[in-house]
């Protein structure tokens, strides 16, 4: 869709996207289970046969489809390496996000532009503290703005919803000072923008590992079609029959993303 009609935001932000699917399922007659922790995929007759809940109970299942980070896999399925041979392998190192979501008072000016990149003054020290052997936010992070024009993420016409996201090593424990440091580098792009701020909230890469299980809260980059195919994602399936693999957390960069091409990809800007 981006290729060819360019970049798009989801009226209401992404959550009206998984709500819209969610109430698509339901008229399709898709039942759902919430607040019901998966232990194990259970195994039958040499395939897939449905998942073991904490509870103890079971859900019998023709497939199993599993959107979790290959770590959690793993312990589902008995630490069995349920990869098929020739496949892309699973790689672990991934960057994660430091993500600080604003709530200014006054009415977004007209004609703000919905996303501004603000770059790192030292671009060669981001990408040590990101891939290095020194892990950190830099000085001058890269600070991506986001400033829809989006009436539902709002109170009124009175106040504006800026997000503002910055890529970070996984396991970065983040500090308050970290987070000012961030809102800090958005001023260049919000102009009077301390003096607007009611309140802020920061999502951190704990955060993210505590929602997903993602390991340090790595977060996927992207498949993309170069390099002879080492930024593309292994295939849907898996050594054991019934069992499918799903979600950018299937794949990820190479330990400590060696080369170039890899380090580009995970470049900030």
């Amino acid at each position: 869709m981006e290729q060819t009609f360019g970049t798009w935001s989801v009226r209401g932000g992404l959550r009206a996207l998984a709500t819209a699917v969610y109430e698509r399922c339901l008229a399709r007659r898709v039942e759902f289970v919430f607040d019901a922790a998966v232990v194990r995929i259970v195994e039958k007759d040499g395939r897939a046969a449905g998942v073991e809940l904490a509870d103890g109970t079971t859900a019998d299942a023709d497939f199993v489809v599993a959107g979790v980070a290959p770590t959690v896999l793993s312990r589902l399925t008995s630490g069995v390496n349920i990869r098929s041979e020739g496949d892309v392998p699973a790689r672990t190192g991934m960057p994660s996000r430091l993500t600080v979501l604003l709530a200014l008072s006054g009415a977004r000016p007209e004609g703000t532009p919905h996303r501004t990149v603000l770059h790192s003054a030292d671009r060669q020290d981001e990408l040590d503290r990101l891939f290095g052997e020194r892990p950190g936010l830099p000085a001058s992070p890269t600070v991506t703005v986001l400033r829809p024009d989006d009436p539902e993420l709002t109170p009124d016409g009175a106040h504006e919803a800026v997000t503002l996201t910055v890529t970070v090593p996984a396991h970065l424990e983040v500090s308050p000072a970290d987070v000012e440091r961030v809102i800090s580098r958005a001023e260049a792009a919000i102009p009077g923008l301390r003096e607007r701020l009611l309140w802020h909230e920061a999502r951190t890469p704990a955060d993210i590992a505590e929602a997903t299980g993602a390991e340090g809260g790595a977060v996927p980059a992207p498949a993309l079609a170069a390099a002879g195919g080492s930024l593309l994602h292994p295939a849907n399936s898996t050594r054991l029959p019934g069992l499918f693999a799903v979600g950018g957390l299937v794949a990820t960069p190479a330990a400590a993303c060696p080369t170039r091409a890899c380090r580009a990809r995970w470049s900030p800007d």
